[in-house]
This record gives C-alpha cells, sequence and structure tokens, in this order.
C-alpha cells in the first residue's frame, strides 16, 4: 500500500495507543501526513517522533478532548492550517464504561454519548468543509463487537457504538453526492493494553489466570486468533484509501470472526 496516500491529510482522533497508533503509522507508510488527537500529550508526541523517523511524513500532535466540541473543531483547523488539507478522518477514540444497565451513573452514560457519538460525529462534522474545498474525503469510524455480542456489563458501551453506527450510516448517504465517503469498522477482542486489562478483571473473577482466559478468547473466534490492531489498520488504510473509492455506508467487521452469527 505505500504511497497511495501520497499528498493526503489524515486526522486519527485516539491516536494514543493501540488501533489509532497503528493506523497512524499505516497512513504515514502510505505517504499521507498525519494529525494525532488524544486526551494525554505524551504518547502523541512520541508517536509523532516516530512517524518522522520511521516514515519522514509529518505528524501534528494535538491534546483533544473530543467531548467538547470546540476542541474537536480546533484539532481539524490546525491540520487545515498546518498541514493545508484535510482528506480522512478516522475516530478511534471511545470511552467504556463498565457496569450493569441499572447501576451505571447517569454521568457516566452520559460521558459515552459525548464521546462515543457525539465526539465522533464532531469530528467527522467539522472535516465537511475541508473535504469539499479537496473534492471529497474519507471519514472511517471505529466501532465495536459489543452492540452485537449484548455482553452484561457492555450495555451503556454498546448503545452509544449501535448509535454511532446508525448515524454514520444515515451521513454516508447525505454526503455521498459530495464524493465523501463515511464507512465504519467493527473491531472484536483487539490485542491491546484495555483487552489486556479485561482479561486481568476476568481472570480474577473466574479463579483462572489470564493466559487462560486468553485462550478462551481467542478459541471463540472463527479464526482462532485475537485481531491485532495492525489488522485493523490495514482495513482503515484501505478503506481511505483509492482501491476504496466506490465503498461508502458500510460496516467492516474486523475480528477474527468472533462476530459471525450462530
Amino acid at each position: 500500500m505505500t504511497g497511495v496516500l501520497d499528498g493526503k491529510v489524515a486526522v486519527v482522533a485516539g491516536a494514543g495507543d493501540g488501533i489509532g497508533r497503528a493506523t497512524a503509522l499505516a497512513f504515514a507508510r502510505a505517504g499521507a501526513d498525519v494529525v494525532l488527537a488524544a486526551r494525554r500529550p505524551e504518547p502523541l508526541e512520541k508517536l509523532a517522533g516516530e512517524v518522522a523517523a520511521l516514515t519522514g511524513r509529518e505528524a501534528v500532535a494535538m491534546p483533544t478532548d473530543i467531548a467538547d466540541a470546540a476542541q474537536c473543531h480546533r484539532l481539524v483547523e490546525a491540520a487545515a492550517d498546518l498541514l493545508g488539507r484535510v482528506d480522512i478522518v478516522v475516530n478511534v477514540a471511545t470511552y467504556n464504561p463498565s457496569g450493569r444497565i441499572e447501576e451505571i451513573e447517569r454521568d457516566e452514560f452520559r460521558r459515552a454519548f459525548d464521546v462515543n457519538v457525539l465526539g465522533v460525529l464532531e469530528v467527522s462534522r467539522a472535516a465537511l468543509p475541508y473535504m469539499r474545498r479537496v473534492g471529497g474525503g474519507s471519514i472511517v469510524q471505529i466501532s465495536s463487537a459489543a452492540p452485537r455480542m449484548k455482553l452484561p456489563g457492555l450495555g451503556a458501551y454498546a448503545s452509544t457504538k449501535a448509535a454511532m453506527e446508525i448515524a454514520s450510516a444515515t451521513m454516508a448517504r447525505e454526503v455521498g453526492p459530495e464524493g465523501i465517503r463515511v464507512n465504519v469498522v467493527v473491531a472484536g477482542y483487539t490485542d491491546n493494553a484495555k483487552l489486556a486489562a479485561y482479561i486481568d478483571e476476568i481472570a480474577a473473577k473466574k479463579g483462572s489466570t489470564a493466559d487462560e482466559v486468553r485462550r478462551d478468547m481467542a478459541q471463540s473466534a472463527a479464526l482462532r486468533r485475537i485481531t491485532r490492531p495492525e489488522d485493523i489498520a490495514e482495513t482503515v488504510l484501505f478503506l481511505s484509501g483509492p482501491g476504496a473509492a466506490a465503498i461508502t455506508g458500510t460496516v467492516t467487521h474486523v475480528t477474527s470472526g468472533v462476530t459471525l452469527e450462530p
């Protein structure tokens, strides 16, 4: 895929680690300059240095809380001001409150919607005028297997991801005539720090080991493996490039088969 994004500028919201980090590196290797957003500046600055050292592409670190609409617009405006254009937006940032629906605090539920729905859509909406200026663009939202699996304790998170998917599909119809594509990638169990913490939590509840829980998770997938952030990044890269010029409004599962219907 080297060079398929030459001359493009991509904004990656939630680029601090995991899927966001892998996506930013994949984009830079494919020739894009990248603007990296997350709440904590340290991981962003480290990643920006890696991008420059490994690929020679421009990388701008922009600490951003996408629950704040003003910061969403500042992020996209900075990308256009500093790098000249905005072609691609990827929304990886997420907030995952855990707990039974009847127990979860209202403020926690609201925060999940502010980040996972309103924040994702605000970054996307902020980018639209800049994409129109260059004749089109690509928006890719990262969703989750949670709405399909309906696991106890993840109801708040799952409901926000489901809402985001519907809004994104609607946006795809609305902006499609302007050459702007909107797609969703569903991530399943993905090998990152959050999954490691989740595995430790399950292991403690079951009285088993983290290795046993991890093995069971892998066995629950059709491919008998846990998905890597790089697997998802490669799919996002494809959806953002010229090979996906006729693809919009889709929901692509990169879950190693965890979300296959029984």
